[in-house]
């Protein structure tokens, strides 16, 4: 009896990426898989910034939607890219626009990169490019390991806060402003 075995698959789809949710969470980046992995205080950072923002919300009943970690296929130069930023925003006046399930295929107003150890510059700089191609609004990449947020606007500007600045969201957000600090988790002494 001869066996053969299925050739690997060398291109993936946006379907696979929704169909692959129970094993990991997958960006699709040139038909490849990418697979998000975040460390511990990239994960508490970024569920401490989707707490912000949806407490921001609630509180100026604005109506804006906060997400953690969705997928997103809404990239014209790439109509398969799929990017899953940490947190997003979408204001109110666009949610009809959005799904209940599946990828969103309109932009986010506010798309939230929480920096990990493991992240390569390039590949963030390469998102980043695809985020502006979208007309994303504002784009803040955080970074607790050095704790400070570095804001870029559409129009290519960007700037830098550290740790004593204050966060706002600019047009995206009017209204919110929060101490950069207050975004990190409190930093633990390791020593006993």
């Amino acid at each position: 009896m001869i066996m053969t075995l299925a050739p690997p698959q060398s291109r993936f789809t946006p379907d696979d990426v929704l169909r692959l949710e129970d094993e990991g969470l997958y960006e699709l980046v040139d038909g490849k898989l990418v697979k998000k992995e975040m460390s511990s205080l990239a994960t508490r950072t970024a569920a401490i910034i989707a707490t912000r923002l949806v407490n921001f919300t609630e509180s100026s009943k604005s109506g804006d939607a906060v997400y953690t970690e969705p997928s997103f296929q809404c990239f014209a130069h790439d109509p398969d890219l799929t990017r899953r930023p940490d947190v997003a925003l979408i204001v109110a006046g666009r949610l009809a626009l959005v799904p209940e399930e599946g990828h969103i295929a309109i932009a986010p107003d506010l798309a939230v990169e929480v920096i990990s150890p493991n992240d390569k510059i390039y590949e963030f700089d390469e998102k980043l490019v695809d985020y502006q191609r979208a007309k994303i609004s504002l784009v803040w990449e955080v970074n607790p390991r050095l704790r400070f947020v570095r804001i870029h606007h559409l129009n290519g500007n960007s700037s830098r806060l550290d740790e004593t600045g204050t966060l706002t969201g600019g047009p995206v957000l009017p209204g919110f402003s929060i101490l950069v600090s207050e975004l990190f988790p409190p930093v633990v002494d390791a020593k006993p």
